[in-house]
């Protein structure tokens, strides 16, 4: 079975030590003014040693704290019924900021689909040996051809290599056969589709000086309150929710 999605976020840097345990708090904010604008980052499996399932139509919204859009009587969160949040994928290189929330006018659906152009780079790929004929190989090794050609190829069926190199599909989970033996085609950067992030195993480290070999397990996101003039005074508690499907 595929282990499931692990999302975890991470505010104003790409280090473990910036991890969201608690409650984001904006500060007070005036009417007919700005909060401060506030990075994360959001991760697919950033501590996993193995892959997991990658997120898939991934989106970010508000909602109050019983899941709902801002408006139930007695109940109101302004910030979210009147969407005063706005958020940027800054790892899609936009632009632009949109407001989330109930939807209205300038976004009926309320959600902002997120996404990445980062790529990940398969940890295997370095330690990978290059093929080389009469070799006995074992289970779970990695081979890379003569030439390289953007794939590796992990063994399946252990035993020896043939005296010529095999004709090397580049097909993901193709299987390549080599005398007794046969792999299957992994490729070595990958980059996710349109709304989703990958679940990829990775050597991040702590400091996330490396993130970029990962890129394509993370988003970043820029977000802040527009709060309007007719703003009512008060705390505003809500939720800042990314949903996703995988399989």
């Amino acid at each position: 079975m595929t282990n499931p999605p692990v999302v975890s976020w991470y505010e104003g840097t790409n280090e473990l030590a910036s991890k969201v345990n608690n409650t984001v708090n904006y500060g007070t904010v005036d009417a007919d003014s700005e909060s401060p604008h506030k990075t994360f980052y959001i991760w697919n499996n950033r501590e996993g040693k193995s892959d997991c399932s990658k997120m898939e139509e991934v989106t970010f919204t508000t909602r109050d704290r019983e899941g709902g859009p801002g408006d139930s009587v007695g109940k109101v969160v302004e910030a979210v019924r009147d969407n005063w949040f706005h958020v940027r994928v800054d790892t899609l290189n936009e632009t632009k900021f949109t407001p989330v929330g109930k939807g209205g006018t300038a976004n009926p659906l309320g959600t902002k689909d997120l996404g990445t152009n980062g790529t990940t780079t398969n940890k295997n790929a370095k330690n990978a040996s290059v093929w080389s004929k009469n070799t006995i190989l074992v289970l779970d090794t990695y081979i890379q051809p003569t030439v390289a050609n953007g794939f590796i190829y992990k063994v399946v069926k252990a035993g020896t290599t043939d005296i010529t190199e095999p004709s090397w599909v580049k097909v993901e989970g193709n299987l390549v056969p080599d005398n007794d033996i046969e792999y299957t085609a992994i490729k070595i950067d990958k980059t996710p589709a349109a709304k989703e992030i990958l679940g990829l195993a990775h050597d991040t480290l702590d400091d996330g000086s490396n993130a970029d070999f990962a890129g394509g397990n993370f988003v970043k996101v820029t977000v802040y309150a527009d709060v309007p003039i007719t703003a009512s005074a008060g705390k505003n508690l809500l939720v800042q929710r990314v949903s996703y499907r995988y399989v």
